[in-house]
């Protein structure tokens, strides 16, 4: 019996640890290339190679983390606050009908803003400090997921939801014990959307006017013709998003045991 639990556990850590090493071995695979390929020449001037980004981060990892932070927090931020917004537009939406479509289309007209554009006039409001970076940030990662919000809160199996109703319970406990966990796949496939929207959000508000981040990093980087720290700075950014992408993804696996396909999961609208 003992050896029966052992073996599906060690099967369980080979698959992870196949699945860590073949992503692995790629990128090494690829940094070697392009590392061969710059010192053959084939790579222009604006592209270093990897070591010269390597030495660029052994002169300067304490600016990157100085400049790294405030970013962080910027996304970090305005992730949740748009998640806040998107739960609660998704309420709306779904207790009062009328205003879905209404709902919908403020978030298309707020999406479609360029937030190059809409940064400054942010910063003229707010000022130079964090809360207009997180405003950035909150707008970038908002659409998504109030679509998402919104299809699982209307993904509720019907059969379910006439139980509810005969057994008398109140709409909140039909949004709590219903609704909430029928959007819970909608609600983290767009999670994983916003969280990389997030970090660029900040980014672009930390181009326009900031005296920290990751983004007036790169910009000093290139006015100072310092290209492999802006491509250090480059790799940064996606780094802080991928990591947010992995942990929403770790949220997902430990909430609902894995990604889940939101039609199969809830068996009702196309997410």
């Amino acid at each position: 019996m003992a050896d029966g639990a052992i073996r599906p556990a060690r099967r369980a850590a080979l698959g992870m640890l196949g699945g860590i090493a073949a992503p692995a071995a790629i990128v090494v695979a690829l940094v070697a290339i392009w590392q061969g390929a710059k010192m053959a020449g084939l790579l222009p001037i604006t592209v270093p190679a990897p070591s010269a980004i390597a030495e660029a981060f052994g002169r300067s990892w304490s600016d990157l983390l100085y400049h790294m932070v405030p970013t962080v927090l910027s996304a970090a931020a305005g992730f949740v606050l748009a998640t806040l917004i998107a739960l609660a537009l998704g309420a709306v939406a779904v207790s009062w009908r009328r205003s879905e479509a209404t709902i919908l289309k403020l978030g298309i007209v707020v999406d479609s803003i360029p937030l190059i554009a809409l940064t400054p006039i942010l910063m003229v409001w707010l000022g130079n400090g964090i809360s207009s970076r997180v405003v950035i940030a909150t707008i970038a990662a908002l659409f998504p997921l109030l679509v998402g919000v919104v299809q699982g809160f209307k993904a509720v199996d019907r059969n379910v939801s006439e139980l509810f109703h005969i057994l008398a319970a109140s709409r909140w406990q039909r949004r709590r014990k219903l609704a909430f966990p029928s959007a819970l796949p909608y609600l983290f496939s767009a999670l994983k959307i916003a969280a990389p929207l997030s970090v660029l959000g900040a980014l672009i508000a930390e181009w326009v006017s900031a005296d920290r981040g990751l983004g007036i990093m790169m910009i000093y980087a290139l006015f100072s013709f310092d290209v492999p720290l802006a491509w250090l700075t480059i790799l940064a950014v996606c780094f802080v998003a991928t990591l947010a992408y992995g942990l929403v993804a770790l949220a997902e696996r430990i909430v609902l045991g894995g990604p889940q396909d939101p039609v199969g999961a809830t068996g009702g609208a196309h997410g």
